[in-house]
């Protein structure tokens, strides 16, 4: 480094410019570190991505309920977190569903709406009605409530995470009791979606996910037992392709 006196006397200091092959290896080493740091950004948000958990699926069932089984089952409008109108269809076509896979007898969604409106009620005025009386209301042995705990979707280019939480409650008609509860949240970021998947819209995108989600949720309530007599171990020959 030498040293340069300007005009006023004071004495200033003036760095000797690098050698070029000092510089380019300050540039390589530079750029191997810009290199690995971007790597390192990359492999921590694909471990975001691709991570999927969700919690243990807590429920209850009443002591009673082999001798108050419902066959007919209301199932209400959807409330809670979610505002998008085909997510709310999504879930209620999908519970409606998994009701009749396991031996139950759900009233059709239109004939369930149809008498509410008659009544002049909503999904906001589910609350104001005791359960017994919206199963008077719809003419049900029992009424299903679904409701959104949690409901949140980023995307990231290509990929997608979601958090659902959802509760079921199911209640008798005849008494008002609480037959069956039960609530399960989950998380799922391994979702990849190509273009023309993410042109359907993305509640659509997530139908596989929703669907995973009421499975979960109904593995915790018998079947009815008019479809457990049904079943029929199956020989050794019927699992023959």
């Amino acid at each position: 480094m030498k040293l340069q006196f300007c005009k006023s006397g004071i004495e200033t200091h003036k760095l000797i410019r690098p050698s070029a092959r000092l510089r380019r290896a300050d540039g390589a080493y530079g750029g191997l570190w810009q290199l690995i740091a971007f790597r390192l950004m990359v492999c921590f948000f694909t471990a975001i991505l691709f991570t999927g958990c969700g919690s243990a699926v807590q429920y209850t069932l009443s002591p009673n309920y082999d001798t108050k089984t419902p066959y007919s089952i209301a199932v209400l409008p959807i409330s809670g977190e979610v505002k998008d109108a085909d997510a709310r269809y999504l879930f209620r076509t999908m519970v409606q569903e998994k009701l009749v896979q396991i031996g139950y007898s759900p009233i059709p969604l239109e004939v369930v709406d149809d008498k509410l409106l008659r009544k002049g009620m909503g999904r906001y005025d589910l609350n104001a009605k005791a359960p017994k009386e919206l199963a008077e209301i719809v003419g049900a042995d029992a009424v299903i409530y679904t409701t959104i705990t949690e409901w949140d979707n980023t995307l990231f280019l290509s990929y997608a995470s979601m958090k659902i939480g959802v509760k079921l409650e199911l209640y008798d008609a005849p008494t008002g009791e609480k037959l069956w509860e039960s609530e399960f949240n989950t998380k799922d970021s391994d979702m990849s979606f190509e273009t023309d998947v993410m042109e359907l819209g993305i509640v659509k995108a997530y139908e596989p996910v929703i669907q995973r989600v009421v499975d979960t949720v109904f593995s915790t309530i018998p079947a009815h037992k008019i479809t457990a007599k049904m079943k029929s171990p199956k020989a050794y020959y019927d699992w023959l392709p």
